[in-house]
């Protein structure tokens, strides 16, 4: 039975719904953000604290603004499973049901993977971009100059820093979603690889303002082993896509093969059946040449 087709309209209510729970949904996590603010506002500035700075607000409504902001940001990460899950409920109606399953996998695995790079770039590339910047101040290269670091711009710094790792993290998965759908192969993954190693550290001495060539070296190795894994994941992906097309093809096979066996038992009763014929056709034949031959007979 096929689905009835739906209005414009009724698409666009379904978004909107998805955009109000959506918003809704972000209020509690605010709520508890910001009884939580402090905390979470503590392990952010610890890089610059452990250096023995603290940081300042020039501005007589940025330390709330900041407050808010941090609040508002946590709400965002706490609603984020909810977002995500009203969203693909709103796409899902349009895919087929194998397709279903792969969302329902990728999106939980996706925030999760974001988790981790955020969490990875805090403790290793984040920290040692900290010290680099802050070595030009006091005591370090430049003995003249003292920081002062604004709560507003450290916090926008930290954001930006952070979130891209978050979505390079992301890298194995959308690879392995192309792979499945047949957009891009391990063969072709595995043949890039050298342009991968060069975009890689290229990207590492981009994002890591250090000249330490150890920071850079581990954050290259870092990106290019998402890539080596995407490769091997989607290698997984391939043999067994492979496999289920083999199953399908041998079933097909089978079919074909039976069909022709159920044709041969016919064919052999038709064959019997004609030949039945043919031998009534002779008899009839003979009996009658003998009829003709006895009357023959007698008139002589």
């Amino acid at each position: 039975m096929q689905d009835k087709p739906v209005s414009i309209l009724k698409h666009l209510e379904d978004l909107r719904r998805v955009f109000v729970i959506g918003a809704i949904s972000i209020i509690p996590g605010a709520i508890l953000g910001w009884f939580i603010r402090e905390p979470i506002l503590r392990i952010l500035v610890k890089p610059v604290n452990d250096l023995g700075h603290k940081l300042v607000y020039i501005g007589t409504t940025e330390a709330f603004s900041v407050e808010l902001y941090v609040a508002f940001t946590f709400g965002i990460i706490f609603a984020s499973p909810v977002i995500a899950y009203q969203f693909w409920r709103f796409v899902l109606p349009a895919l087929h049901a194998h397709e279903k399953r792969y969302i329902r996998i990728f999106v939980p695995v996706s925030l999760f993977l974001f988790a981790g790079g955020v969490a990875f770039a805090y403790y290793t590339a984040f920290t040692f971009a900290i010290k680099f910047f802050l070595s030009f101040g006091d005591g370090g290269l430049n003995p003249f100059l003292t920081p002062m670091l604004s709560l507003s711009k450290y916090l926008s710094f930290t954001m930006w820093f952070l979130v891209p790792f978050g979505l390079i993290f992301e890298l194995p998965l959308l690879l392995l979603l192309l792979a499945r759908l047949g957009i891009i192969s391990p063969a072709f993954l595995a043949a890039k690889r050298k342009w991968a190693l060069l975009i890689a550290f290229a990207f590492a001495g981009i994002i890591t303002p250090t000249t330490d060539m150890l920071t850079q070296s581990t954050m290259g190795l870092a990106v290019y082993l998402l890539y080596e894994i995407s490769i091997w994941l989607s290698y997984l992906v391939y043999s067994k896509k492979a496999a289920q097309i083999a199953v399908v093809d041998g079933e097909a096979d089978t079919g074909a093969e039976e069909t022709g066996d159920n044709a041969d038992p016919d064919r052999e009763q038709q064959e019997p059946e004609h030949s039945s014929d043919d031998s009534g056709t002779d008899n009839l034949e003979d009996s009658y040449r003998n009829i003709v031959d006895r009357g023959k007979i007698d008139k002589k």
